[in-house]
């Protein structure tokens, strides 16, 4: 039989523990490895968002292609300026509940969140109230506006009124698209491709730009590719 001194049982017994120095190897390693996963992660996460964005844009114009063939025409707020010339969706602003009373055949009442029925110029996008699109809880923000849920971006809308299948854009709204894709992409490459990114071949276009102020961190995104003409694929 073995017996231990008390001074041995001690040290037998305990705990092990880190030294100071071993503690900041560790958070060194840590921060190592966020430094190189860490923007992975984000870029994952952005791009993420930024293809629901795109889907939810692509069922927009699908529910449009809709309309268009039940009335034979888009909705009237999108035809007031000449073919190019995007059409504006701002927060609490009179084309955002147009284009809502378009897809949906309701008005949407952005303070109690409710939808009701169609009356004088929102009538007119929709003059039999008929329902294309029913907007889900998510295309929303907390505020009840779509552009709520892009991170309070501006949500433009282009559409083909010549029926030759391809939309030319204006010379100011091409402008603003190519300065938000210099932002994310070179320069050089951009203004190599600005004849092609001038042109959308569909019928409908529908797309928010990053924040020029900085003041968020937000995304270009296009119902269309534009990936192609920069040489992202």
């Amino acid at each position: 039989m073995v017996i231990m001194s008390k001074s041995q049982s001690k040290k037998n017994t305990g705990s092990p523990g880190f030294t100071l120095i071993e503690l900041l190897v560790v958070i060194s390693i840590i921060g190592i490895l966020m430094g190189i996963i860490g923007p992975k992660v984000f870029d994952l996460l952005g791009g993420s968002k930024a293809t629901k964005t795109q889907a939810v844009f692509k069922s927009w114009i699908t529910q449009l292609y809709q309309y268009n063939e039940h009335y034979k025409y888009f909705p009237p707020f999108l035809l007031q300026d000449e073919e190019g010339e995007a059409v504006l969706l701002s927060e609490d602003d009179a084309n955002h509940d147009k284009f809502l009373a378009a897809l949906k055949g309701k008005k949407w009442n952005s303070t109690s969140l409710t939808w009701e029925s169609l009356s004088g110029e929102f009538l007119d996008e929709n003059r039999k109230s008929r329902e294309f699109h029913s907007f889900s809880e998510d295309e929303f923000g907390e505020e009840g506006f779509l552009a709520d849920a892009w991170g309070g971006r501006d949500i433009y809308i282009v559409v083909d009124q010549d029926g030759d299948g391809m939309i030319e854009l204006s010379s100011s709204t091409g402008e603003k698209i190519i300065q938000a894709l210099k932002r994310e992409n070179d320069p050089d490459i951009v203004e190599e491709a600005r004849d092609k990114l001038l042109v959308i071949r569909d019928k409908v276009g529908i797309f928010v730009l990053n924040d020029l102020s900085g003041e968020t961190d937000t995304q270009n995104v296009f119902s269309w590719n534009v990936s192609k003409y920069l040489g992202d694929e």
